[in-house]
Protein backbone atom coordinates (compact mmCIF):
# COMPACT_ATOMS: atom_id res chain seq x y z
CA UNK A 1 0.00 0.00 0.00
CA UNK A 2 2.83 2.55 0.91
CA UNK A 3 4.54 1.60 -2.21
CA UNK A 4 1.37 2.32 -4.27
CA UNK A 5 0.46 5.67 -1.89
CA UNK A 6 4.31 7.30 -2.75
CA UNK A 7 3.98 6.42 -6.32
CA UNK A 8 0.91 8.75 -6.08
CA UNK A 9 2.72 11.20 -4.34
CA UNK A 10 5.62 10.99 -6.89
CA UNK A 11 3.59 11.38 -9.53
CA UNK A 12 1.31 14.41 -7.82
CA UNK A 13 4.65 15.90 -6.99
CA UNK A 14 5.83 15.78 -10.17
CA UNK A 15 3.07 17.62 -11.34
CA UNK A 16 3.07 20.57 -8.77
CA UNK A 17 6.42 21.36 -9.48
CA UNK A 18 5.39 24.69 -10.85
CA UNK A 19 3.08 25.56 -7.79
CA UNK A 20 6.32 24.47 -5.78
CA UNK A 21 8.72 27.13 -7.78
CA UNK A 22 6.60 29.79 -7.56
CA UNK A 23 6.19 29.02 -4.16
CA UNK A 24 9.72 28.80 -3.49
CA UNK A 25 10.64 32.06 -4.81
CA UNK A 26 7.46 33.75 -4.10
CA UNK A 27 6.09 35.94 -0.91
CA UNK A 28 8.61 35.35 2.19
CA UNK A 29 5.94 33.81 3.98
CA UNK A 30 4.69 31.45 1.58
CA UNK A 31 8.26 30.89 1.20
CA UNK A 32 9.12 29.79 4.24
CA UNK A 33 6.26 27.55 4.77
CA UNK A 34 6.93 25.43 1.60
CA UNK A 35 10.29 24.95 2.11
CA UNK A 36 10.14 24.18 6.04
CA UNK A 37 7.40 21.45 4.71
CA UNK A 38 9.45 20.27 2.29
CA UNK A 39 12.42 20.06 4.79
CA UNK A 40 14.37 21.65 2.87
CA UNK A 41 14.96 24.03 5.46
CA UNK A 42 15.24 24.06 9.12
CA UNK A 43 12.50 25.86 11.02
CA UNK A 44 13.37 28.23 13.35
CA UNK A 45 12.12 26.67 16.49
CA UNK A 46 14.21 23.60 16.11
CA UNK A 47 17.03 25.07 15.41
CA UNK A 48 17.79 25.72 19.05
CA UNK A 49 15.89 22.34 20.07
CA UNK A 50 18.31 20.53 22.39
CA UNK A 51 17.41 17.21 24.17
CA UNK A 52 17.12 17.79 27.90
CA UNK A 53 20.11 17.49 30.11
CA UNK A 54 18.82 14.30 31.71
CA UNK A 55 18.43 12.85 27.95
CA UNK A 56 14.80 12.42 27.45
CA UNK A 57 13.45 12.98 23.93
CA UNK A 58 10.80 15.70 23.12
CA UNK A 59 6.93 14.35 23.06
CA UNK A 60 5.73 16.11 19.58
CA UNK A 61 2.07 17.69 19.20
CA UNK A 62 0.63 18.39 16.28
CA UNK A 63 -2.94 19.80 15.31
CA UNK A 64 -4.08 20.26 11.48
CA UNK A 65 -5.57 23.49 11.62
CA UNK A 66 -7.49 26.74 13.82
CA UNK A 67 -10.11 24.68 14.78
CA UNK A 68 -7.45 21.37 15.80
CA UNK A 69 -4.89 24.09 17.40
CA UNK A 70 -7.21 25.90 19.25
CA UNK A 71 -8.71 21.81 20.94
CA UNK A 72 -5.28 21.43 21.44
CA UNK A 73 -3.69 24.22 23.21
CA UNK A 74 -4.56 22.90 26.71
CA UNK A 75 -3.24 19.57 26.14
CA UNK A 76 0.09 20.61 24.97
CA UNK A 77 0.67 23.31 27.96
CA UNK A 78 -0.34 20.32 30.57
CA UNK A 79 2.10 17.85 29.06
CA UNK A 80 4.84 20.63 29.57
CA UNK A 81 3.93 21.28 33.07
CA UNK A 82 3.33 17.44 33.63
CA UNK A 83 6.75 16.83 31.97
CA UNK A 84 9.11 19.90 32.61
CA UNK A 85 12.21 18.24 32.08
CA UNK A 86 11.35 17.34 28.53
CA UNK A 87 11.01 19.32 24.95
CA UNK A 88 7.69 19.79 23.77
CA UNK A 89 7.03 20.85 20.52
CA UNK A 90 4.37 21.60 18.91
CA UNK A 91 3.42 21.72 14.58
CA UNK A 92 0.40 22.47 12.73
CA UNK A 93 0.11 21.97 8.69
CA UNK A 94 -1.90 25.07 7.65
CA UNK A 95 -0.29 28.68 7.43
CA UNK A 96 -3.33 29.90 10.23
CA UNK A 97 -3.10 26.84 12.33
CA UNK A 98 0.68 27.68 12.54
CA UNK A 99 0.16 31.17 13.05
CA UNK A 100 -2.96 30.60 15.82
CA UNK A 101 0.16 28.41 17.33
CA UNK A 102 2.60 30.52 17.18
CA UNK A 103 0.88 33.03 18.66
CA UNK A 104 -0.60 30.82 21.94
CA UNK A 105 2.16 28.65 22.46
CA UNK A 106 5.92 30.42 21.45
CA UNK A 107 6.37 31.26 24.82
CA UNK A 108 4.77 27.85 26.66
CA UNK A 109 6.56 25.24 24.72
CA UNK A 110 10.26 24.59 23.02
CA UNK A 111 9.21 25.06 19.47
CA UNK A 112 6.68 25.91 16.59
CA UNK A 113 6.88 24.37 13.45
CA UNK A 114 5.00 23.50 10.02
CA UNK A 115 4.23 19.89 9.97
CA UNK A 116 5.98 18.19 6.89
CA UNK A 117 4.92 17.45 3.96
CA UNK A 118 4.16 13.10 3.65
CA UNK A 119 7.23 12.94 1.27
CA UNK A 120 9.28 10.31 2.37
CA UNK A 121 12.27 12.27 2.28
CA UNK A 122 10.86 15.57 4.16
CA UNK A 123 8.93 13.22 7.03
CA UNK A 124 12.44 11.96 8.02
CA UNK A 125 13.92 15.27 7.81
CA UNK A 126 12.12 16.73 10.40
CA UNK A 127 11.68 13.46 12.37
CA UNK A 128 15.75 13.27 12.40
CA UNK A 129 15.57 16.53 13.84
CA UNK A 130 13.25 16.33 16.55
CA UNK A 131 14.12 12.58 17.40
CA UNK A 132 10.70 12.62 18.98
CA UNK A 133 9.87 9.72 21.81
CA UNK A 134 6.29 10.24 21.48
CA UNK A 135 3.90 11.90 18.88
CA UNK A 136 0.70 12.93 19.59
CA UNK A 137 -2.44 13.77 16.53
CA UNK A 138 -4.75 15.84 17.42
CA UNK A 139 -8.71 15.19 15.92
CA UNK A 140 -7.54 14.33 12.44
CA UNK A 141 -4.45 14.50 10.36
CA UNK A 142 -3.55 11.01 9.16
CA UNK A 143 -0.50 10.21 6.86
CA UNK A 144 0.79 6.76 5.28
CA UNK A 145 4.52 7.74 4.71
CA UNK A 146 4.73 9.92 8.80
CA UNK A 147 2.65 7.02 10.65
CA UNK A 148 4.70 4.26 8.95
CA UNK A 149 7.84 5.85 9.54
CA UNK A 150 7.01 6.42 12.92
CA UNK A 151 5.68 2.35 13.00
CA UNK A 152 9.69 1.72 11.50
CA UNK A 153 11.15 3.46 14.27
CA UNK A 154 9.07 2.16 16.84
CA UNK A 155 7.77 5.72 18.37
CA UNK A 156 4.40 5.81 19.60
CA UNK A 157 1.97 7.65 17.64
CA UNK A 158 -1.47 8.96 19.82
CA UNK A 159 -4.59 9.86 18.24
CA UNK A 160 -6.88 12.02 20.75
CA UNK A 161 -10.13 13.68 20.28
CA UNK A 162 -10.63 11.31 17.43
CA UNK A 163 -13.66 11.58 15.60
CA UNK A 164 -14.84 10.19 12.19
CA UNK A 165 -17.45 12.40 10.14
CA UNK A 166 -19.82 9.82 8.22
CA UNK A 167 -18.34 11.13 5.38
CA UNK A 168 -14.78 10.39 6.20
CA UNK A 169 -15.75 6.80 8.03
CA UNK A 170 -17.83 5.82 4.54
CA UNK A 171 -14.42 7.22 2.59
CA UNK A 172 -12.32 4.82 4.69
CA UNK A 173 -14.55 2.05 4.51
CA UNK A 174 -13.95 1.95 0.60
CA UNK A 175 -10.77 1.52 1.02
CA UNK A 176 -10.44 -0.24 4.03
CA UNK A 177 -8.28 -2.91 2.93
CA UNK A 178 -5.34 -0.51 2.11
CA UNK A 179 -6.29 2.25 4.34
CA UNK A 180 -6.17 -0.14 7.79
CA UNK A 181 -2.31 -0.95 7.93
CA UNK A 182 -2.53 2.79 8.32
CA UNK A 183 -4.79 2.85 11.06
CA UNK A 184 -2.43 0.09 12.42
CA UNK A 185 0.46 2.16 13.10
CA UNK A 186 -1.25 4.16 16.12
CA UNK A 187 -0.32 2.90 19.18
CA UNK A 188 -3.82 3.93 21.44
CA UNK A 189 -6.34 5.98 20.16
CA UNK A 190 -8.65 8.41 22.70
CA UNK A 191 -11.84 8.76 20.42
CA UNK A 192 -14.61 11.22 21.53
CA UNK A 193 -17.07 9.30 22.17
CA UNK A 194 -18.38 5.50 21.54
CA UNK A 195 -19.27 5.62 18.24
CA UNK A 196 -15.74 7.35 17.02
CA UNK A 197 -14.28 4.40 19.13
CA UNK A 198 -16.10 1.85 17.12
CA UNK A 199 -15.59 3.19 13.83
CA UNK A 200 -11.95 2.97 14.73
CA UNK A 201 -12.09 -0.15 15.86
CA UNK A 202 -14.25 -1.64 12.54
CA UNK A 203 -11.21 0.36 10.52
CA UNK A 204 -8.67 -2.20 11.94
CA UNK A 205 -7.42 -1.25 15.39
CA UNK A 206 -7.46 -3.32 18.05
CA UNK A 207 -10.45 -2.88 20.58
CA UNK A 208 -7.71 -2.61 24.02
CA UNK A 209 -6.04 0.28 21.76
CA UNK A 210 -8.98 2.66 21.90
CA UNK A 211 -11.08 4.62 24.31
CA UNK A 212 -13.60 6.86 24.81
CA UNK A 213 -11.84 10.33 26.42
CA UNK A 214 -14.52 12.65 25.39
CA UNK A 215 -13.89 16.06 23.30
CA UNK A 216 -11.05 18.17 24.40
CA UNK A 217 -12.98 21.26 23.70
CA UNK A 218 -15.01 20.86 26.54
CA UNK A 219 -12.21 21.53 28.12
CA UNK A 220 -11.16 24.54 26.59
CA UNK A 221 -12.70 27.14 29.12
CA UNK A 222 -11.71 30.84 28.65
CA UNK A 223 -8.51 31.53 29.96
CA UNK A 224 -5.76 34.72 30.46
CA UNK A 225 -5.35 34.83 25.99
CA UNK A 226 -9.23 34.99 25.79
CA UNK A 227 -9.41 37.72 28.74
CA UNK A 228 -6.84 40.25 27.35
CA UNK A 229 -8.16 39.71 24.05
CA UNK A 230 -11.76 40.67 25.50
CA UNK A 231 -10.16 43.54 26.75
CA UNK A 232 -8.35 45.24 23.53
CA UNK A 233 -12.05 44.34 21.40
CA UNK A 234 -13.68 46.03 24.55
CA UNK A 235 -11.36 49.03 24.06
CA UNK A 236 -11.34 49.36 19.74
CA UNK A 237 -15.24 48.88 19.65
CA UNK A 238 -16.20 50.84 22.63
CA UNK A 239 -18.86 52.67 20.06
CA UNK A 240 -21.23 49.38 20.02
CA UNK A 241 -20.28 47.97 23.52
CA UNK A 242 -24.02 49.47 24.66
CA UNK A 243 -26.01 48.00 21.25
CA UNK A 244 -27.22 44.47 20.94
CA UNK A 245 -24.09 42.71 18.39
CA UNK A 246 -24.96 39.43 16.66
CA UNK A 247 -21.91 37.94 16.16
CA UNK A 248 -21.61 35.24 13.14
CA UNK A 249 -18.16 33.47 13.35
CA UNK A 250 -16.41 30.86 11.23
CA UNK A 251 -18.54 32.03 8.00
CA UNK A 252 -17.75 30.46 4.46
CA UNK A 253 -19.00 31.49 0.55
CA UNK A 254 -22.15 31.86 0.44
CA UNK A 255 -23.31 32.37 4.06
CA UNK A 256 -22.35 36.04 4.43
CA UNK A 257 -25.30 36.53 1.49
CA UNK A 258 -27.56 34.76 3.76
CA UNK A 259 -26.72 36.68 7.48
CA UNK A 260 -26.65 39.85 5.14
CA UNK A 261 -29.85 39.96 3.94
CA UNK A 262 -30.82 38.29 7.77
CA UNK A 263 -29.20 41.53 8.85
CA UNK A 264 -30.72 44.06 7.13
CA UNK A 265 -34.45 42.27 8.57
CA UNK A 266 -33.70 42.81 11.28
CA UNK A 267 -31.72 46.01 11.74
CA UNK A 268 -35.60 46.94 10.47
CA UNK A 269 -36.77 45.73 13.78
CA UNK A 270 -33.54 47.04 16.31
CA UNK A 271 -32.27 50.08 14.53
CA UNK A 272 -28.74 49.78 16.95
CA UNK A 273 -28.18 46.17 16.09
CA UNK A 274 -24.53 45.74 15.03
CA UNK A 275 -23.26 42.84 13.43
CA UNK A 276 -19.88 41.45 13.37
CA UNK A 277 -18.95 38.85 10.45
CA UNK A 278 -15.99 36.54 11.26
CA UNK A 279 -15.11 34.25 8.02
CA UNK A 280 -13.31 31.40 8.61
CA UNK A 281 -10.48 32.59 6.07
CA UNK A 282 -9.27 36.01 7.42
CA UNK A 283 -8.28 36.85 3.72
CA UNK A 284 -11.81 37.25 2.07
CA UNK A 285 -12.10 40.29 5.05
CA UNK A 286 -12.27 43.04 1.87
CA UNK A 287 -14.80 40.85 -0.29
CA UNK A 288 -16.89 40.47 2.68
CA UNK A 289 -16.86 44.02 3.28
CA UNK A 290 -17.27 44.99 0.04
CA UNK A 291 -20.91 43.10 -0.33
CA UNK A 292 -22.00 44.40 3.31
CA UNK A 293 -21.63 47.79 1.18
CA UNK A 294 -23.31 46.68 -1.64
CA UNK A 295 -26.39 45.83 0.80
CA UNK A 296 -26.93 49.70 1.55
CA UNK A 297 -24.75 49.15 4.86
CA UNK A 298 -22.29 50.98 6.35
CA UNK A 299 -18.73 48.28 7.09
CA UNK A 300 -15.04 48.53 7.98
CA UNK A 301 -12.91 45.85 9.16
CA UNK A 302 -11.71 45.35 12.88
CA UNK A 303 -7.77 45.88 12.54
CA UNK A 304 -9.45 49.46 10.95
CA UNK A 305 -11.89 50.46 14.03
CA UNK A 306 -8.92 51.55 16.45
CA UNK A 307 -8.51 54.43 14.19
CA UNK A 308 -12.41 55.54 13.56
CA UNK A 309 -14.10 57.64 16.19
CA UNK A 310 -16.37 55.55 18.35
CA UNK A 311 -19.21 58.25 17.79
CA UNK A 312 -20.46 56.50 14.22
CA UNK A 313 -19.37 53.00 14.32
CA UNK A 314 -20.37 50.98 11.16
CA UNK A 315 -23.45 48.55 10.94
CA UNK A 316 -21.19 45.77 10.16
CA UNK A 317 -17.99 44.82 11.20
CA UNK A 318 -15.69 41.99 9.25
CA UNK A 319 -12.71 40.28 11.15
CA UNK A 320 -9.60 40.59 9.43
CA UNK A 321 -7.73 38.82 12.11
CA UNK A 322 -6.38 35.34 13.41
CA UNK A 323 -7.54 34.47 17.07
CA UNK A 324 -10.08 37.46 17.72
CA UNK A 325 -13.25 34.82 17.59
CA UNK A 326 -13.69 33.44 20.98
CA UNK A 327 -13.30 36.78 22.44
CA UNK A 328 -15.80 37.99 19.70
CA UNK A 329 -17.96 35.61 21.10
CA UNK A 330 -18.00 37.28 24.53
CA UNK A 331 -19.24 40.73 23.50
CA UNK A 332 -22.30 38.87 21.59
CA UNK A 333 -25.98 39.16 22.76
CA UNK A 334 -26.69 36.22 20.10
CA UNK A 335 -24.16 34.17 18.19
CA UNK A 336 -24.15 32.45 14.80
CA UNK A 337 -22.13 29.66 14.34
CA UNK A 338 -21.06 29.24 10.44
CA UNK A 339 -20.11 26.28 8.36
CA UNK A 340 -23.49 24.61 8.64
CA UNK A 341 -25.98 26.96 6.91
CA UNK A 342 -24.32 25.37 3.89
CA UNK A 343 -22.54 22.00 4.22
CA UNK A 344 -19.05 22.55 5.76
CA UNK A 345 -19.74 20.54 8.03
CA UNK A 346 -19.80 22.94 10.85
CA UNK A 347 -17.56 24.41 13.25
CA UNK A 348 -16.89 24.63 17.09
CA UNK A 349 -20.45 25.21 18.94
CA UNK A 350 -18.47 25.17 22.47
CA UNK A 351 -16.27 28.93 22.03
CA UNK A 352 -19.59 30.90 22.68
CA UNK A 353 -20.98 28.34 25.15
CA UNK A 354 -17.93 29.24 27.29
CA UNK A 355 -19.57 32.38 27.82
CA UNK A 356 -23.11 31.38 28.31
CA UNK A 357 -24.39 33.10 24.88
CA UNK A 358 -27.48 31.48 22.61
CA UNK A 359 -26.27 29.69 19.75
CA UNK A 360 -27.82 29.49 16.65
CA UNK A 361 -26.22 27.31 13.95
CA UNK A 362 -27.13 26.10 10.15
CA UNK A 363 -28.37 22.08 9.77
CA UNK A 364 -25.11 20.97 8.19
CA UNK A 365 -23.25 20.07 11.71
CA UNK A 366 -21.73 16.89 10.83
CA UNK A 367 -18.01 17.20 12.23
CA UNK A 368 -19.36 18.35 15.29
CA UNK A 369 -22.53 16.23 15.70
CA UNK A 370 -21.74 15.22 19.14
CA UNK A 371 -21.58 18.89 20.74
CA UNK A 372 -24.49 20.38 18.38
CA UNK A 373 -27.09 17.20 19.35
CA UNK A 374 -26.18 17.98 23.45
CA UNK A 375 -26.89 21.54 23.20
CA UNK A 376 -30.00 20.91 21.35
CA UNK A 377 -31.03 18.79 23.26
CA UNK A 378 -30.51 20.66 26.79
CA UNK A 379 -31.94 23.89 24.94
CA UNK A 380 -28.66 26.09 24.92
CA UNK A 381 -29.04 26.09 20.81
CA UNK A 382 -31.41 26.19 17.97
CA UNK A 383 -31.05 25.45 14.30
CA UNK A 384 -31.90 27.60 11.97
CA UNK A 385 -31.91 26.54 8.06
CA UNK A 386 -32.02 29.72 6.19
CA UNK A 387 -32.31 33.76 6.14
CA UNK A 388 -36.30 33.55 7.60
CA UNK A 389 -35.38 31.72 10.61
CA UNK A 390 -32.38 33.14 11.28
CA UNK A 391 -34.82 36.68 11.72
CA UNK A 392 -37.03 35.01 13.78
CA UNK A 393 -34.81 32.99 16.02
CA UNK A 394 -32.73 36.27 16.67
CA UNK A 395 -35.35 38.40 16.91
CA UNK A 396 -37.21 36.20 19.82
CA UNK A 397 -33.67 36.26 21.29
CA UNK A 398 -32.23 39.69 21.01
CA UNK A 399 -35.79 40.82 22.11
CA UNK A 400 -36.24 39.00 25.24
CA UNK A 401 -33.21 39.21 27.30
CA UNK A 402 -34.75 36.79 30.16
CA UNK A 403 -35.18 33.80 27.40
CA UNK A 404 -31.56 34.77 25.86
CA UNK A 405 -29.71 34.28 29.06
CA UNK A 406 -31.51 31.23 30.05
CA UNK A 407 -30.12 29.50 27.00
CA UNK A 408 -26.96 30.83 27.44
CA UNK A 409 -26.94 29.52 30.59
CA UNK A 410 -28.25 25.99 29.13
CA UNK A 411 -25.23 26.13 26.77
CA UNK A 412 -22.74 26.83 29.63
CA UNK A 413 -24.01 23.64 31.80
CA UNK A 414 -23.65 21.72 29.04
CA UNK A 415 -20.03 22.67 28.72
CA UNK A 416 -19.76 21.97 32.62
CA UNK A 417 -21.43 18.65 32.41
CA UNK A 418 -19.11 17.13 29.64
CA UNK A 419 -15.44 17.98 31.23
CA UNK A 420 -12.78 16.33 32.11
CA UNK A 421 -11.23 15.04 28.91
CA UNK A 422 -8.26 16.85 29.30
CA UNK A 423 -7.27 14.17 32.79
CA UNK A 424 -8.14 11.15 30.72
CA UNK A 425 -6.26 11.84 27.51
CA UNK A 426 -3.29 12.73 29.35
CA UNK A 427 -3.40 9.75 31.46
CA UNK A 428 -3.26 7.87 28.27
CA UNK A 429 -0.58 9.37 26.74
CA UNK A 430 1.24 9.32 29.85
CA UNK A 431 1.24 4.75 29.31
CA UNK A 432 3.67 5.87 26.22
CA UNK A 433 6.15 8.19 27.89
CA UNK A 434 8.93 6.94 29.12
CA UNK A 435 10.75 8.60 32.53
Amino acid sequence: MIIVYNLLWTFGSFLAIPWLFLSAIGPRKRRKTVLQRLGVIVAPGLRALRISASGLQPVWVHALSVGEVLSAVSLARALKQKYPDRAVVFSASTLTGFETASRLLQNDLDAVFYFPYDLIFSVRSVINRIHPSLVVIVETDIWPNFLSEMSRRKIPVVLVNARLSDRSYSGYRRFSRFISPVFQCFSFVCAQNGKDASRFIGLGLAADKVTIAGNLKYDSAPDLDSQNAIHYLRRILSGITHRQCLVAGSTHPGEEVILLKAYCRLKAEIPALCLILAPRDADRASEIRSMAVSHGLTAELLTRMEDLPALDPPNVIVVNTIGHLKALYALSDVAFVGGSLIDFGGHNPLEPAAFAKPILFGPHTGDVAESCSRLLASNGAQVVHDSTELVQAALILLKNPERARAMGNNAFQILLENQGALEKTLNAIGRFVQE
